[in-house]
């Protein structure tokens, strides 16, 4: 990286949670993800909503890579990458998606410096390898006391630039950098990194599902669609969110993490009329007689 790069990056900036977050989508959203990512507990859940309190806040950006729909804005994790090899830091350990996106930019050897690699990068290791391998993929190589090329030059013209430069300079700087420079919270976003690959299954149970429509219009990537002839289920795209999962009135859909090739699953749908009112309806469940106003009528009389 060089001099201004390494500048701009350390110029002070708040993180900030985004309007698409999914909490600000639906006050039924149990995302957590932020605020448990957080190593000085500077993320809180206040009236419903994440808040990141910035003066507890160091910036570390655990919070940026772990979101689901990259709501956190900031900068991603700093880590060394030299040479396209990424050199290990003992007390950083960095997610598995993080990990994987390094891989597809080319990424693909650790380098430890020291003796030994700590319990928590060796579990880390040992999960992508067996994630990379369910993708096809050849696993990350690891190579031990390989010392990184110096970097002192960059090092030293860095610091004789901020005992140099005024503070007013950093702001005009800060107000001037375009956003695209000063943030990287988008650059996450694993399904496009392996687009023959999911990794979300998700279900639905057409015996619950009313076909309120409530999930397709939260969801944001288009991975629940119902039309005239069925409900689809698009999981290449799911960035597992929960948000479909939580909001659900009715408790018909269920995530859970698993990589798999991609597939489309659809369920068809069915028009019927209504036993109780002669209504004509639709549904996704064959065997249903009643529609969803009667059928709720029915509930409450045997309460």
């Amino acid at each position: 990286m060089g001099i201004l790069g390494y500048w701009l990056e350390s110029l002070d900036y708040d993180y900030k949670v985004l309007s698409h977050c999914s909490r600000y989508q639906s006050p039924r959203s149990s995302c957590m993800e932020c605020v448990a990512s957080c190593p000085k507990d500077a993320i809180y859940i206040k009236d419903g909503q994440p808040t990141i309190d910035s003066k507890n806040c160091i910036q570390c950006g655990d919070c940026v890579a772990s979101c689901p729909v990259q709501a956190v804005e900031g900068f991603l994790p700093k880590r060394s990458i030299i040479n396209n090899q990424y050199i290990m830091d003992q007390d950083k350990v960095p997610t598995l998606k993080e990990l994987l996106v390094y891989y597809k930019k080319g990424i693909t050897t650790i380098i430890c410096e020291e003796s030994e690699i700590s319990p928590e990068w060796e579990e880390t290791i040992r999960n992508v390898n067996e994630v990379l391998t369910k993708l096809g993929e050849q696993p990350f190589k690891v190579s031990y006391q390989q010392k990184a090329p110096d970097n002192n030059d960059d090092i030293m013209t860095r610091r004789e630039l901020f005992f140099t430069w005024e503070k007013d300079l950093k702001q005009i700087a800060k107000n001037m950098a375009p956003a695209k420079w000063r943030f990287n919270h988008e650059s996450l976003d694993l399904p496009k990194y392996y687009p023959d690959y999911q990794f979300v299954e998700i279900t639905l149970d057409t015996q619950k599902c009313t076909l309120c429509k409530a999930c397709q219009k939260l969801c944001k990537r288009n991975c629940l669609q119902i039309d005239e002839t069925g409900f689809s289920l698009l999981a290449q795209n799911c960035s597992n969110c929960s948000l479909c999962q939580d909001i659900c009135p009715e408790g018909a859909i269920s995530l859970k993490e698993m990589i798999t090739p991609v597939s489309v699953v659809k369920h068809e749908m069915y028009k019927k009329v209504c036993t109780a009112c002669d209504q004509v309806y639709e549904t996704l469940n064959k065997e249903q007689e009643l529609c969803v106003a009667c059928e709720k009528k029915k509930q409450f009389s045997m309460m």
